[in-house]
């Protein structure tokens, strides 16, 4: 991993520098399985470094306006002194609130998603390549402090759902532990874990808290359970996809409508850019007044970066937001501003082939 020395000193510093009596909180972000793995990482190297440590406060976040200014407010009442944010690009859309936050504890931010420019890179900022996810990089933070032979398959399935094996380093990890493992074997048993637990996290969309709470107890039959539903709802939308997406560009360009009772855009877009490697899946699904964009391209290389796209279409769009990776990306647009975004996507996607 490039620069690890440097970030593992940084969390080192930070983690050494809790009091054994303070009040710690971890935020994930919500409906993420790297997001997800890493809170539960980050929580087990706390509980195993401090045992006496007050309870935990545990919190998932989105990048919706206003989401760390609530957790301030929250962390201030609850006295609560240091903060981790793990797996939370929020220094793209929400660069004020986290310096708010900032302001008012001592917070550490272990992340991967892209790096804006305006954000200060100081002790309290370890940022990663894109493909270092926060699961592996905080496992292998805690790798000689905690014995993780209980959470080593966790870390490998945030991987994998990252796709954190186009780094030589990051696949032999994998494999070191998941022997029979390949990228290119779609029915891999590891592969197999992965969505299950995608399935788990998307299911309770609303409440990331819940499906913390069943991987960190491992609750398997009830994973089993969950996955099967939304597998069956998956296969649903897969096939009305090929029925009714639009199509543009002789097929470089896909938009979609889900409609579903279940948050599968994010899984519906990986399954899609696999199935049309080389073409831009992008799902709309309604939340609220807003309309959840998810995109992805899964081509090698990526033709034009997802991270991009998602920001030309947002370009001049109020309270609009967008960020992510060059392969995967996301978005939130007013539901009246979603045929801007449309025609603000199609014009960037035409000024990238036509060169």
């Amino acid at each position: 991993m490039q620069d690890f020395k440097e970030h593992k000193r940084k969390f080192d510093n930070f983690l050494n520098g809790i009091k054994g009596n303070e009040k710690i909180a971890i935020v994930g972000h919500a409906n993420c399985l790297d997001g997800t793995s890493s809170a539960i990482l980050m929580h087990e190297i706390l509980r195993k470094k401090y045992p006496n440590l007050p309870e935990i406060e545990v919190h998932f976040a989105s990048y919706a306006f206003g989401s760390l200014d609530n957790l301030t407010k929250i962390f201030h009442k609850k006295e609560i002194e240091k903060v981790f944010l793990v797996d939370l690009g929020v220094d793209q859309s929400l660069l004020d609130e986290l310096e708010r936050m900032k302001s008012k504890f001592d917070v550490l931010l272990i992340d991967h998603h892209p790096l804006n420019p305006n954000l200060k890179i100081d002790d309290y900022i370890i940022k990663t390549r894109s493909f270092d996810c926060t699961s592996l990089v905080l496992y292998l933070f805690g790798e000689k402090l905690v014995d993780f032979k209980d959470w080593t398959w966790l870390s490998c399935v945030a991987a994998v759902s990252e796709f954190s094996w186009h780094s030589k380093d990051n696949l032999e990890f994998i494999q070191k532990h998941n022997p029979t493992y390949s990228p290119e074997d779609p029915n891999s048993e590891l592969l197999n874990l992965v969505k299950k637990m995608n399935n788990t996290v998307n299911y309770y969309s609303k409440d990331s808290l819940k499906s913390y709470q069943i991987i960190l107890e491992k609750d398997f039959k009830k994973i089993d359970e969950i996955s099967k539903e939304v597998s069956e709802e998956l296969d649903n939308k897969l096939e009305d996809f090929e029925k009714n997406a639009e199509r543009h560009f002789n097929k470089e360009l896909y938009f979609y409508s889900l409609k579903s009772n279940i948050s599968i855009g994010s899984n519906i877009s990986t399954v899609l850019s696999l199935r049309h490697k080389g073409s831009t899946i992008i799902i709309f699904a309604e939340d609220g007044n807003k309309i959840k964009v998810n995109a992805r391209n899964n081509g090698k290389p990526t033709p034009y970066s997802m991270n991009e796209l998602c920001n030309a279409g947002i370009a001049g769009l109020e309270n609009a937001m967008a960020g992510g990776h060059a392969p995967a990306s996301g978005a939130s647009v007013k539901k009246k501003d979603l045929e801007t975004f449309k025609r603000n996507v199609i014009e960037f996607v035409k000024s990238k082939i036509s060169k």
